[in-house]
């Protein structure tokens, strides 16, 4: 057999076994809570406040209990809960509480005349609010004024199981302030956010003098920087430990590979001197890092303080769509399910579209080196590296063509396992992420995996994941039209191949390509360059390579800078040396 062969089989193999992965993913838990129904509990308090739900972690409790009738929405529908006092809720529940005492007769609106009053509550546990869920109606004359939350922003009325079409209904919030709306031909109204709802709103509907409907709303929100949110984060928290555990043996285990094959003791340390950390000037990655947190922040907490305002763009990058916090949506989610997709209306569809188009056109995979999460947290870990001096490991091309290899099978099971009854949320890391910082307790499958092998490796090589992203070569795919370029100056370069060793996609076209339509502007941009910079930082010789944002140039080579960086490279040698 010879090498062609050899390596057409190494590839089959490859291929092959990272499908059965994909396949198997949801049937390789990392952590995976406990059911929902079997953690919540409910206690029913009969003191003298207004009947509502609150929840304290996973605990649930009905104030002003007194006389109300406790139901469960089960499969078969309502379900009387006796005494409401539950340990655990009915393993065929649905995810909905409701409670409803019987009518009475009071003066509610002020004009001195008694009407019949209905009081009711209603909460969905978390659970129930995947990324594209389904909420159930209760359907029941026993509730005849309801209230469904379908997604984010958006409340559908019914009134004995009809949409209360053109209706006038308050909601009074948890401050204390009301808001009077109208609803549309199908019972639908969009005048709440997500912030409106978080503490609980009551909502009044009259449809004549002598009736009153109340029903108060809550949803089980994640309390950040809580003990729900810190029980939320043990996921994350044991991939990290996982990560460093395997990040020291790796250290140690080079080491203890140096000193046997007779390296110096020098080669053999965790500190190296050649490894010194550069030093940071104001500048393009100042800039760029401030960006990268706010993008970090936002993405995993954003809907806290904005709402739903922006909940309609869908924004390409591996941004976990299980976060409900984020400012946007996920546009990864919708191209792994593209079957789902298609079922959605036309608006939701030109939204999807549009969003990725605009952002491949404006930006293209600079969202990927100043936007992405995961890219942010990669490059957190290799800052960490070079601040311990402990040494990278480096790829050459053999590796950066296997990296290459991965992608496409990786580009492959992003777009059609979906299309197969499989999903790529069970494979991706990014489900490690943000929902667990945002605290949703989400069960994690290969994906707890997936996530120890992005941080161990975007540790010892920067970006590493990078270069195997799916939804990254998506969004480079339309290079040649987005507004952002990386330029080289052909007649100031000198082939030194700096910015080469530099790029952490090893794109070996920055050091190669020397002719275009104007030798003092070739563009060099590629499908994986994520316009970190490093080349350009790395380049001695003035405006030999630059980067442009629609024109404008954001970042330019300069010997300055590099001999400055260089200066503080041999200070921290000396320094250690000393």
């Amino acid at each position: 057999m010879n090498t062609r062969m050899k390596q057409g089989l190494a590839a089959g193999l490859l291929a092959a076994a990272l499908a059965l992965v994909a396949w198997f993913a949801v049937d390789i838990p990392f952590y995976t809570w406990s059911d929902p129904l079997e953690r919540a509990s409910l206690t029913t308090l009969r003191d003298d406040e207004a009947l509502s739900f609150s929840y304290s972690d996973d605990a649930i409790t009905l104030h002003g209990g007194e006389g109300a009738n406790i139901y469960a929405l089960t499969e078969a529908g309502l379900m009387e809960l006796e005494n409401g006092k539950a340990d655990s809720l009915p393993g065929d529940c649905l995810g909905t509480l409701a409670a409803v005492k019987p009518a009475f007769r009071a003066d509610t609106d002020g004009d001195g005349v008694a009407e019949t009053v209905v009081d009711a509550a209603r909460t969905d546990l978390a659970f129930t609010y995947d990324y594209d869920h389904t909420v159930h109606a209760l359907s029941d004359d026993r509730v005849p004024f309801d209230v469904l939350y379908p997604r984010r922003g958006q409340f559908v009325f019914t009134l004995n199981g009809a949409p209360l079409a053109s209706a006038a209904v308050t909601a009074t919030l948890s401050d204390g302030r009301e808001v009077a709306f109208t609803t549309d031909a199908s019972g639908v109204s969009t005048a709440l956010s997500i912030n409106d709802v978080r503490g609980g709103v009551t909502f009044v509907y009259r449809p004549d003098g002598a009736h009153t409907f109340r029903l108060h709303y809550q949803i089980e929100d994640n309390t950040v920087f809580s003990l729900r949110w810190l029980k939320a984060m043990m996921p994350f928290t044991l991939i990290l430990l996982i990560a460093l555990v395997l990040i020291i043996l790796d250290v140690l285990a080079r080491r203890a590979a140096y000193r046997k094959r007779g390296l110096s003791e020098a080669r053999a340390r965790i500190f190296q001197p050649s490894a010194v950390r550069k030093r940071s000037h104001f500048g393009f990655e100042i800039v760029r890092w401030g960006v990268m947190l706010l993008s970090f922040a936002g993405l995993i907490w954003g809907g806290r303080l904005l709402g739903t305002t922006f909940s309609k763009v869908d924004l390409p990058v591996l941004a976990c769509p299980y976060n409900l916090d984020q400012t946007t949506s996920a546009g990864c989610y919708w191209f792994s399910h593209i079957t789902e997709l298609l079922e959605r209306p036309p608006s939701y569809l030109f939204w999807f579209l549009g969003s990725f188009v605009a952002f491949a056109l404006l930006f293209g995979r600079m969202l990927c080196g100043f936007v992405c999460p995961l890219g942010f947290l990669q490059d957190v870990t290799h800052e960490a590296r070079m601040a311990l001096r402990i040494e990278g490991i480096t790829l050459n091309e053999r590796a950066y063509a296997v990296l290459r290899f991965i992608k496409w099978v990786m580009l492959t099971l992003f777009l059609g396992i979906g299309l197969i009854g499989g999903s790529f949320c069970d494979l991706c890391p990014a489900a490690a992420l943000t929902p667990a910082l945002a605290g949703f307790k989400t069960s994690l499958y290969f994906s707890g995996f997936m996530m120890i092998a992005v941080i161990v490796s975007g540790f010892f090589k920067r970006r590493c994941f990078c270069n195997i992203c799916p939804m990254g070569y998506l969004l480079g795919l339309p290079h040649k039209a987005s507004l952002a370029r990386l330029k080289k100056d052909a007649v100031a370069c000198t082939e030194c191949g700096a910015c080469y060793e530099a790029c952490p996609m090893g794109i070996k076209s920055i050091f190669t390509v020397r002719e275009g339509k104007n030798e003092r502007a070739i563009d060099v941009t590629t499908t994986d360059c994520i316009f970190c910079g490093d080349c350009i930082r790395k380049c001695p010789e003035d405006g030999a390579l630059y980067m442009t944002l629609a024109g404008v140039k954001l970042y330019n080579a300069s010997r300055m800078a590099f001999l400055r960086d260089q200066a503080g490279v041999r200070k921290g040698k000396r320094e250690k040396h000393g």
